[in-house]
Parts: structure tokens; sequence; C-alpha cells
């Protein structure tokens, strides 16, 4: 594996600089405009080595059943709570006897971190990999409902942002502090006009092909945005989207919206870290067009009727499955998944014990640098904080002199 120098983010700053300088890139127009800043972060990522350069976290509450989660070795048979990552099985490695650091309800704010101060996992990756990214880190949730924040900057939690239209108009809506009267007025690419204009002229065919594609990409997602609006305001009309009510019914639709939010970010470099919380660690949501419709949290304590295969239980996790699956497969279809280095965590093992052994973790994508399969700790009591060390060696961000360790080592068999 490539190493990066320790000063590595200050390389890249000054490589990004002369890119800007030699293509006549001001400073008011990276501020303008974030997507200008992805843009010629793409041209400097074209000159480098291709190595994972970006990081995502999904957050997927109260663990599973280890004799319905794990799949076989040859991940040729997925038991029900798993079922939803077959169809990403090659870009995945399932991690066995893991333990957990601080597993059970109430302990969000340290599981991607090693207490409830300083940086955690998404906020360190943003500080060293995605230093020089228009946003340093991206965390996005479904119903957090105010019941923990995963994410942390400086020892302060750092409310997940529930609504995608928020979290749209926030990456790909940024303008001038000046026109915002304007922006009121105008969909989110008008937003950009200007400054997309003056860079067009300052790109090559394929960065104009690119730009293009990453434009097509956002104007379908707002187009998303829009159907599911209130009164289904068209983009024609130039006017911004009325935000969906954030209930229950819409859970799905919003766990996809965000993913689909993520992946544009990290597609026009945005931004190089990213976190999706999938519902909160209190488990208090709930879905629709299931059999069991009560609150996940139920279904996994009392609510199965004392049948001793948790039936519902195993139902509502292979539904959040489905919806972490999702993402993977977003970002694998965007190409943007063999420079990704996803990790699923979870705040425990076995929901209904609130167990600390057999914590159900994935790390994927990577390209050949995560292994794809099944990894056996064996009996080293490795951590959910060892997976977010063995992610940052796979980044090279444990080479920056500000990176926050997590563990000491990286969990065998993982790394190529």
């Amino acid at each position: 594996m490539t190493k990066r120098s320790k000063n590595v983010v200050d390389k890249e700053r000054r490589n990004l600089l002369k890119i800007f300088a030699s293509a006549g890139i001001s400073q008011g127009l990276l501020r303008a405009s974030p997507l200008v800043g992805g843009m010629m972060m793409s041209r400097l990522a074209d000159a480098q080595e291709a190595t994972p350069n970006k990081s995502v976290t999904i957050f997927v509450p109260s663990g599973a059943l280890p004799e319905h989660w794990y799949p076989d070795a040859e991940l040729n048979n997925f038991p029900e709570m798993s079922a939803g990552y077959a169809p990403v099985k090659s870009e995945c490695n399932f991690l066995r006897n893991m333990s957990h650091s601080s597993g059970g309800h109430g302990r969000m704010g340290t599981v991607i971190n090693t207490d409830h101060t300083g940086d955690s996992f998404d906020v360190n990756m943003g500080r060293t990999i995605g230093a020089n990214r228009p946003f340093r880190y991206v965390n996005l949730g479904v119903f957090g409902s105010g019941h923990g924040d995963m994410t942390r900057e400086a020892g302060t939690a750092v409310p997940a942002e529930d609504n995608p239209f928020n979290a749209f108009n926030r990456l790909f809506g940024a303008v001038p502090s000046s026109d915002k009267a304007l922006a009121r007025k105008l969909n989110i690419i008008d937003t950009h006009k200007e400054a997309l204009g003056t860079l067009t002229g300052k790109l090559g065919a394929y960065e104009k092909h690119r730009l293009d594609q990453h434009l097509t990409s956002i104007e379908e997602t707002e187009q998303r945005l829009n159907e599911f609006a209130d009164g289904s305001l068209a983009i024609c009309e130039n006017t911004a989207p009325t935000p969906f009510p954030l209930t229950n019914d819409t859970f799905k639709q919003q766990a996809e919206l965000q993913a689909d939010i993520i992946t544009l970010a990290l597609q026009c470099n945005l931004t190089a870290s990213c976190s999706l919380s999938i519902g909160n660690q209190q488990a208090e949501f709930s879905f629709k067009d299931l059999n069991f419709n009560g609150l996940y949290h139920n279904s996994i304590h009392g609510g199965n009727g004392g049948d001793p295969t948790y039936p519902h239980f195993r139902e509502t996790r292979a539904h959040l499955s489905s919806m972490s699956s999702y993402f993977i497969e977003s970002l694998m279809n965007a190409g943007l998944l063999d420079s990704t280095i996803v990790c699923e965590v979870t705040d425990m093992g076995n929901g209904d014990s609130h167990s600390r052994t057999d914590i159900p973790l994935i790390m994927a994508g990577g390209g050949g640098v995560i292994q794809r399969g099944v990894s056996n700790a064996g009996s080293e009591n490795y951590t959910q904080l060892n997976m977010l060390h063995t992610a940052a060696v796979a980044l090279n961000a444990d080479q920056h002199p500000d990176f926050k360790r997590y563990a000491t080592d990286v969990i065998p068999g993982v790394l190529s």
C-alpha cells in the first residue's frame, strides 16, 4: 500500500492552489460555488495515484441476532437479517467475533469515538483526508428525533441533518450572501449558473463532460425531492421544493434520498468524509408495509409474542439492512466505491440482550485495499474502534500529524 507523507494534506493543498492559479480560478469564484472547488479537486484526483481517499460511516441501531446475521464464508448464503446485502456482497467484508467498546442504548456518542470528548471518526477524517474539500464532513440522518448524536467535534455533539431538503440545499445551494434574495427565486443549478459559466470556459472537453454529468445527477435528485414535496412543485417553475413531512411512513424514502445526496456530494468532491445514521439510538421509529408496524424498539424487546426466533426483529433489521445496502450500491453505481472505505457500525450485538459481543460490522469498498468475504477477528477482542483504525490505515489518514487514534491495532485479514 502506498504511504501518504505526513504533510500529505499540505502537499495536496499546494498542488490544488497551483491548479487554481493555472486555470485562473479566483478565491471569489470558489466562495461563490462549492461545486467549482469540487470540480478542481476532480482535476487533482486525475493526476494522482488511484487509492482510497473518501470515508463513509453508516450507523444501524440495535445490532442483530448472530444466528440470523452472519453469512457463510463464501457469501453464498445469507440469513434473513443480512439478506439485503446480497446485491453488494462482492464489495463487502463481514467481520466476525467482534466486540463493542461501549455497547447498549444511549451510547451513540461513542460508537465512532473513544469517548464523549474530542472528534468522532467522521470529523477526524474530514480534518485529515478531507481538509481541502469545501465541506470538511457531512453528517446526515434519518429520524434522529433528538435521540442521540453520533458526530462530535471538539467534544460537542453535532446533530445529524435529518431533513434531506435542508441537506441538499446546504450542499448544492450555496450562493454569495448578497444574492440570497435572488437565490430564493431560483433552483439549485441556477444559483450556481454564473460561477459554473465562468468555470466552464476554463475546462477541457473531458472535464466539461464530467461537470455536465454532475449537474445532471444533481438535477435528477432535485427532481426526486420535488416529487416528494407537498404540491409537487416543478423545477421549471424555479421555486424551491417544499419539504415533505418526515414521518415513519416516509422512512425508507428519507434514507434513500440521504444516501443519494451523500453520493452526489462525494461525486462532486464537495467532501471526503460522510456519515449516515439510519435511525436513532433508542430505536424510536417504525416502518410501513411490514408485517410488524410498531416501533423498531418493540420488535426487539417484547414484541415477538415469546417466539424465540424473533420474527419481527428479523423483519425490521432486514429492512434496515436493505437501506444500508442501497447506500453501498449507490456508491458503486456512481463509480465511487473503489475510492471509498465504508464502515457500517452499530451500538450493540444482540439487540435484545444489549450484548457487547458478536457485533454485526461490515467494511466495504476500497478497491483492492479491503478484502472481500468474511474476516474472523479471532479471540483478540477487537472492537469497532479497531475497524475505524483499520479504515484510517487503508485511507493513510493515520500518517497525518493531526490524526486522532482510536485504536492501535489493525484487524487481521481485512487489509490486502
